[in-house]
């Protein structure tokens, strides 16, 4: 009995609850009732597909491009982590970010 050869194939995703992406693209906050500063730190990018197809060529590779992506379109913030501090670690935090900013643009004008 002859194989019947495959036309497509599909891939499925699964996120490991291990996943973890650390770079901070933005954050929000606020003060709560004790005075101190909240701040949540997230991560955007695009959604993860959920499933994609692929055509199967003759000699048995995979096309480059999918045919059909299964995926949610929206942006995802993935909020990492909350921070609380007083006013002044918050200032020294904030003046501290300032310099190392401002030494980055340093650089990179030298270079």
């Amino acid at each position: 009995m002859a194989k019947k050869k495959l036309e497509t194939i599909t891939f499925e995703y699964k996120i490991s609850p291990n996943f973890a992406v650390y770079a901070v693209c933005g954050a929000f906050g606020g003060l709560n009732s004790h005075g101190e500063i909240i701040m949540t730190l997230y991560n955007e990018r695009a959604a993860i597909p959920e499933r994609q197809t692929y055509s199967i060529k003759d000699d048995g590779s995979i096309d480059k491009q999918p045919i059909s992506v299964e995926k949610n379109e929206a942006i995802i913030r993935h909020v990492m982590f909350g921070i609380s501090m007083n006013p002044s670690v918050a200032r020294s935090v904030g003046q501290w970010l300032i310099e190392k900013a401002d030494a980055y643009d340093r650089y990179a004008e030298g270079t």
